[in-house]
């Protein structure tokens, strides 16, 4: 009963955990770290929303907290890690009141926080994300590099055509395939332009455009998809 009236008297002094600006905030966030593994009830603002679940993380670099909220298994000696998830990430400042409702599962003889938590939480690979960020900015440049500005749809499509079988990129709206040959506006085969000594290139270029003019010949459908209909003449 002693311990029970602690933890309300506890819970009731960080009726709202913001981040660690004052003495009370700083008290609130050492509970909620402390609590990690921990059961715990949660009252949340707007609308005075009442969670309950296993405390994950209470992080004071995003000011935030993540519970799961699945129940509780039958069989108390279940490990956590074996049990559905249904997570919620909670900010620090939507939080009005909460109550410690049970120690939860963790390592024995461990002191609080994540070292003792189970499921165990392991450090975050900064290194791992940031390279995974930079892959990621690498493939999206990429990919807008490919897309011509300005052009019609067939145009991209030519582009399209050719970039999956020669190194193709835009030049503003010229198309420049192996380095050295220029296809300009308005993309014919008379616009396919090279400098001496690149006839093989050029060859390439003329052949890959015929043979993207014969497809569309050949699919009449994909052709007038990207063909505006020309308005009937007037007056016969």
């Amino acid at each position: 009963m002693a311990d029970n009236s602690r933890r309300q008297s506890m819970a009731s002094r960080i009726a709202t955990p913001k981040a660690s600006t004052n003495k009370e905030g700083a008290e609130a966030e050492s509970i909620l770290y402390k609590a990690v593994g921990a059961r715990i009830r949660v009252t949340c603002a707007p609308n005075n929303r009442v969670l309950e679940g296993t405390l994950f993380t209470a992080c004071n670099i995003i000011n935030a907290i993540a519970i799961n909220t699945a129940p509780a298994p039958p069989n108390p000696s279940t490990s956590l890690a074996a049990q559905p998830g249904d997570w919620h990430i909670i900010p620090f400042a939507h939080i009005t009141h909460f109550e410690v409702l049970g120690p939860g599962e963790r390592i024995t003889d461990s002191g609080p926080g994540f070292e003792g938590a189970v499921p165990g939480i392991a450090r975050v690979d900064l290194d791992a994300l940031r390279a995974r960020e930079e892959q990621t900015i690498r493939e999206i440049k990429k990919k807008d590099a490919q897309k011509g500005k300005g052009v019609s749809k067939e145009t991209q499509e030519l582009f399209d055509f050719i970039v999956m079988r020669l190194p193709a990129r835009w030049d503003h709206n010229r198309i420049i395939v192996n380095d050295n040959v220029i296809i300009e506006p308005p993309y014919g085969l008379e616009n396919i332009k090279a400098a001496k000594g690149n006839g093989q290139s050029l060859e390439q270029v003329r052949m890959n455009v015929l043979r993207f003019r014969d497809s569309r010949k050949q699919n009449p459908s994909r052709a007038s998809a990207s063909t505006p209909p020309v308005a009937p003449r007037k007056g016969g």
